[in-house]
C-alpha cells in the first residue's frame, strides 16, 4: 500500500511522571506493547521523542504537560487507547492519562529530531536522504541539523536531526505516514510539522 494511503495517525495521551533514564526509548517501547501486545505486530508503528529537560547523571526529567505521542496506522487506534489509565515501568514511573485522536495533516516544512542512519558523516547523509526522496518522487529542500547518539541497550543508534521544506501536500502525509530510515518504535524518524527552519540552519 502507498504510504499516502495508509491511515495513520496519532494518538497523544497525558503522562504524568518524574525522573526517566536519559537512554529510555527501549524501556519505554517495551512497556508499551506489554500494555498493548497487539502494537508490536503494527508495522510502522512509533513513539514520538519525550520531552525531557536534563537531570542528574544518566537521567532526564519529563517536561510539565509532555504527551505520549504515539504514531500508528488507523486500524490499531482504537485498542490502543486501552493504555489510559496505565502505569509504565520506566524510571519513577509514568501514569497515562486520557488521550485523543490526531489525524496528520498536510505541512510544507516537517522536522524529524532524529532519523536513524550508519551513514559516515554528513554529506554521506545527505545523500541517503535525497536517494530516499528521490525513489518516492518527492522534491523539497533538505536541511540537516545536529549529529544524534542514543543507547538502546547493548547497541547504540546514530544519526542527525532532519528538516524538509517546500514539501507539497501529498508528498507531507507521505513522508510523515511512512517515515524515514529504522527505529521508528525508538522515537526515530518520525517527522511533525515545523514552523520555522531558522533555527536549524
Amino acid at each position: 500500500m502507498d504510504a499516502r494511503d495508509a491511515g495513520v495517525v496519532d494518538l497523544a495521551f497525558a503522562i504524568d511522571g518524574g525522573t526517566l533514564p536519559a537512554d529510555h526509548d527501549l524501556q519505554l517501547w517495551r512497556e508499551i506493547v506489554r500494555c498493548l501486545p497487539r502494537l508490536e505486530a503494527a508495522s510502522g508503528a512509533g513513539i514520538h521523542p519525550l520531552k525531557t529537560s536534563p537531570g542528574g547523571e544518566g537521567t532526564v526529567l519529563l517536561a510539565r504537560r509532555a504527551k505520549l505521542i504515539l504514531r500508528l496506522p488507523a486500524w490499531c487506534a482504537g485498542d490502543a487507547m486501552k493504555l489510559t489509565g496505565s502505569t509504565l515501568s520506566v524510571g519513577s514511573g509514568l501514569a497515562v492519562g486520557p488521550g485523543s485522536e490526531r489525524p496528520l495533516r498536510p505541512w510544507a516544512t516537517l522536522h524529524a529530531h532524529r532519523v536513524a542512519s550508519q551513514a559516515a558523516g554528513d554529506t554521506d547523509f545527505i545523500d541517503e536522504i535525497e536517494r530516499w526522496l528521490a525513489t518516492r518522487e518527492i522534491r523539497c529542500g533538505v536541511i540537516t541539523g545536529g549529529r544524534r547518539t542514543r543507547r538502546a541497550g547493548e547497541r547504540e543508534i546514530r544519526g542527525w536531526s532532519v528538516v524538509l521544506h517546500d514539501v507539497r501536500d501529498a508528498d507531507s502525509l507521505c513522508v510523515q505516514s511512512e517515515g524515514m530510515g529504522a527505529e521508528r518504535a525508538l522515537g526515530w524518524g518520525i517527522f511533525v510539522p515545523h514552523k520555522s527552519i531558522a533555527a536549524v540552519k
